[in-house]
């Protein structure tokens, strides 16, 4: 018995070192993914929507023992390609350059000192360079419309814009999907200062996509950024508009490679409810679309939780989380609570469990050890919205997942009702079980103090 004990322990004393070892290995990756993807500043702003600039080299495998073709399919141009899609590029880039000026002059565009952190991202992802722009919306817009005044076709990299002269592009689409040889461009800026310039030949079924990508440095000299043609893996558009093509076959989800533009316009309506209400929220570590609630059962959301993601919405500026290591003041709480719903001062303090001891409500800041780990959709778009008997608006929401290639990664409906002065308060959630791929999974962030 005792020789059998010590076989244990020495068979013990050899996995248990092994199995952490395991985990750091693991972990560190899945940790990594998954703050890319937190919050609304997830999505990339060097290209479409998607890894726009993931490199694969051709040929490349995932690993021993797999069989699948992950290769990026580059098709080689000849020099009179070349120079006729730089040409057409650079064309338009011209056509902007006295907006982009006065924008940087004004000091409507900050070099470096006053980037986003979405701009960053792209810098470190390789979309960008130092000598990288924040422009400002009003400048992305009108360099668009200036576009479509030509005739061309222009996106907005940020996603808050139509595609100018969609028709085009929509024809050619539709004609694609029955089978038939098709052709069609467009072009893309984004707050970065990244002009691209996109066509699509579809042939016997198959999609062969140019890309070429262009910036200004600090002395308004051009410089190419990318310039390439590939042999999507496939292709897909959607009834809801959306144009989605994976360059290669994805390797995972921190390789992925699909690539997504809105063809279709989006209703203004429903673009400003996005930005001002659904987006700002989202789905990470708070509950607020994860529930059905109305305003009869409002004890299913975690106020605690949702306080961090409603304070910039208010105050135009993030949390300050050192400020609050003992919690939020009282008026403060309330009055950012009382921003967005309807709730008196004795619900509030009943709902999100005042602490009359201190004065303050509980709340603990967002990190690794107090969240739901998992994949989150890349952002959330309002696609209908309907105005009830009562005077609400439901606006119905309908998540995108670039890494899953689906343009309806998770649905739900949420219910808003205008006030006086113009802006909404959340009055009910309803999701769409039927209609969701994936329902984010969420855990209040006090529960994970008890284990």
């Amino acid at each position: 018995m005792k020789k059998q004990r010590m076989i244990w322990s020495v068979t013990a004393m050899i996995m248990i070192p092994v199995f952490l070892i395991m985990l750091a290995i693991d972990r560190p990756g899945e940790e990594r993914g998954y703050e890319e993807r937190k919050g609304a500043g997830s999505e990339p702003d060097g290209g479409l929507s998607g890894s726009q600039d993931t490199a694969v080299e051709e040929g490349s495998v995932s690993g021993e023992g797999d069989s699948q073709d992950y290769s990026l399919k580059i098709v080689e141009m000849d020099q009179q390609e070349r120079d006729g899609v730089l040409k057409k590029l650079f064309s338009y880039m011209e056509s902007c350059r006295a907006v982009y000026e006065r924008a940087v002059n004004s000091g409507g565009a900050d070099r470096e000192s006053q980037r986003t952190d979405t701009a960053r991202a792209a810098d470190s992802a390789g979309m960008a360079d130092s000598a990288g722009t924040d422009l400002e919306e009003n400048t992305l817009h009108e360099m668009i419309e200036t576009g479509g005044a030509e005739g061309l076709s222009v996106t907005c990299g940020n996603r808050d814009y139509n595609l100018t002269n969609f028709e085009k592009a929509d024809a050619a689409l539709k004609k694609a999907q029955e089978g038939k040889d098709a052709e069609m461009e467009f072009y893309q800026v984004n707050s970065v200062g990244i002009f691209r310039y996109y066509r699509l030949e579809f042939e016997e079924n198959e999609l062969y996509v140019t890309t070429a990508g262009a910036m200004w440095d600090e002395n308004m000299e051009t410089g190419v950024q990318q310039l390439e043609k590939i042999q999507a893996y496939q292709w897909e558009y959607t009834k809801k508009g959306w144009l989605i093509w994976e360059k290669a076959l994805s390797r995972n989800q921190e390789m992925d490679m699909h690539i997504f533009c809105r063809v279709l316009p989006l209703d203004e309506q429903c673009r400003e409810l996005t930005k001002q209400y659904i987006e700002p929220v989202s789905y990470f570590s708070n509950n607020l679309f994860l529930e059905d609630w109305d305003t009869t059962c409002m004890e299913k959301i975690e106020f605690n939780d949702l306080f961090d993601f409603l304070y910039p919405m208010a105050y135009g500026t993030p949390l300050k989380e050192e400020a609050y290591t003992d919690g939020i003041p009282k008026e403060e709480f309330e009055s950012v609570i009382g921003r967005y719903f309807d709730l008196t001062e004795e619900q509030i303090m009943r709902l999100a469990r005042y602490d009359g001891s201190t004065g303050r409500y509980p709340w603990i800041a967002v990190g690794f050890w107090n969240r739901v780990q998992q994949l989150q959709p890349s952002f959330p778009e309002v696609v209908r919205c309907e105005e009830n008997e009562d005077g609400t608006i439901t606006a119905y929401v309908e998540a995108v997942s670039t890494e899953e290639g689906t343009d309806c990664y998770y649905a739900h409906a949420v219910t808003l009702r205008r006030k006086e002065d113009g802006t909404f308060v959340y009055v009910g959630n309803r999701v769409d079980r039927e209609r969701s791929y994936c329902i984010p999974a969420y855990r209040a962030r006090r529960e994970f103090e008890r284990t």
